[in-house]
């Protein structure tokens, strides 16, 4: 892949990119050394970050061109991943084009031969005992946990297992809670998605397994959980999960509703 991203610094005009995955690590780099490897990790996440709130005003952009004054960046999307390109603003746009679907194949060839190189295996998630957090809405109050990734969901032969959070009524949050509706963070998005390989979804079904009821739900996407807090868990108003009748700290089937949408974790 390091090679992939040299080739594309062969077109005049590029100063160099990046490929970064779904989780904001990035797998290849050909920027010059004095680009710190801790910028680009910030860099990738932040793009996470903000390509969430572009996708849903513009429903699922394969590629974003955003000019400035001194250069220009080109974002391709991919699956799992993004493209990256940094450039001046001479660049001759339709060779990087060009080189940029050149690249897109040797990556597609690669994800075929090598899947382990474009979604390398992840450490075990540590067992950690987070403290009962409050919700207001569906963004989490600040909280004091430890900050990893790579979560790995439960899941039975039908879906994902995840732990149920009521929501708190308050008097901020009392009409949001007569909703039925569920609010789950990004690593939790993509692990469901990925269990079904569907990408794309806008609602989940979710099953109490004791008492056979379920329910379509919308689901809408916790965009700034860094700590991990809700890792596993979904957050439910009150109304839903009288609805299912399940308690805190219990566990629900989710289940992707198939039929399209921009993707789960992005803002749905």
């Amino acid at each position: 892949m390091q090679s992939i991203m040299l080739g594309l610094t062969t077109v005049p005009g590029v100063m160099g990119g990046m490929l970064t995955d779904e989780r904001g690590n990035v797998l290849a780099d050909s920027f010059p050394g004095f680009f710190d490897k801790g910028t680009l990790k910030g860099a990738a996440e932040l793009l996470l970050d903000n390509t969430i709130g572009l996708q849903d005003v513009t429903g699922g952009v394969k590629l974003f061109d955003i000019r400035f004054e001194l250069g220009r960046i080109i974002i391709k999307t991919l699956p799992r991943m993004f493209m990256v390109v940094l450039c001046q603003p001479t660049v001759n746009i339709q060779l990087l084009f060009i080189s940029l679907n050149v690249a897109i194949k040797k990556l597609e060839k690669i994800a075929v031969e090598q899947p382990q190189l474009v979604n390398p295996p992840q450490p075990a998630t540590p067992q950690v005992q987070l403290p009962p957090q409050a919700v207001t809405g569906s963004r989490p109050v600040a909280a004091t946990a430890p900050a990893y990734s790579n979560y790995r969901a439960e899941s039975d032969a039908k879906g994902v297992l995840l732990q149920c959070e009521i929501m708190k009524k308050t008097a901020g949050t009392f009409w949001e809670s007569m909703t039925e509706n569920a609010s789950i963070n990004r690593d939790t998005a993509l692990e469901v998605s990925n269990f079904f390989s569907t990408g794309p979804f806008k609602k989940l079904t979710l099953t109490n397994r004791t008492s056979g009821v379920s329910k379509h739900v919308p689901v809408s996407v916790i965009q700034h959980d860094r700590d991990h807090v809700y890792d596993g868990r979904i957050i439910l108003t009150k109304a839903l999960a009288e609805l299912l009748n399940v308690n805190e700290g219990e566990h629900l089937r989710a289940e992707v509703v198939r039929g399209g949408g921009i993707l789960g974790w992005e803002g749905i």
